[in-house]
């Protein structure tokens, strides 16, 4: 389709879906201690794969997609985990939406969405983030005084269409941005370590 067909406009909601190897993959290399909670579940793809692997997970999201999700959930406004069959959520996992993700004051928005995480998660937290955050001056400055743990480096890349271009039906392509998975571990000081996390191992 035309990228600028109505289904490929900007989500209000920077709804954008991962393709499903990314997570299920982060599962089969990356260990966490659950549960796993997504708190921008959209299509539930990253709870799911967290089930799969064996973890118990839970998805919320802002927006009721119909996906399966505890919904609606303002993350930002969570002041304590979800809780996941009697306990609190210790990792949280997810695709986030990238407008909100880091803190900007001068826009109004004091607490971003992956300092939140950080803050709520006792375990880890996994983001899926655009890799420009490496070596942008802000953000790279941002995320080496936060410490990760470990860097994945999704490859090949990953096609991440606006949530309706899926709910159409319609497949994704292949990807023209590179992304990351960025881990933080409650606890980690030092340098991080940077992997490769293949579709195809």
């Amino acid at each position: 389709m035309k990228k600028n067909a109505h289904l490929w406009e900007r989500d209000p909601n920077d709804w954008y879906v991962e393709e499903e190897w990314c997570a299920r993959r982060l599962f089969a290399e990356e260990k966490f201690e659950g549960p796993i909670w997504d708190p921008c579940a959209g299509m539930m793809t990253i709870p799911k794969a967290a089930l799969a692997a064996g973890y118990d997970a839970i998805g919320t999201d802002l927006v009721a997609r119909g996906y399966g999700e505890v919904a609606p959930v303002n993350f930002l406004a969570m002041k304590r985990p979800m809780q996941v069959r009697g306990r609190p959520a210790r990792s949280i996992v997810c695709n986030p939406p990238f407008g909100i993700a880091k803190a900007d004051v001068k826009a109004g928005r004091p607490l971003g969405f992956v300092q939140h995480a950080l803050d709520l998660a006792d375990h880890k937290v996994a983001m899926v983030l655009p890799a420009r955050w490496l070596w942008g001056d802000e953000r790279s400055r941002w995320l080496e005084q936060s410490q990760p743990r470990r860097v994945w480096v999704l490859t090949p890349r990953p096609s991440m269409p606006p949530g309706a271009v899926i709910a159409a039906g319609l497949k994704p392509g292949g990807g023209d941005k590179d992304f990351l998975i960025i881990v933080w571990l409650r606890g980690y000081e030092g340098p991080f370590e940077t992997r490769w996390l293949r579709r195809d191992p």
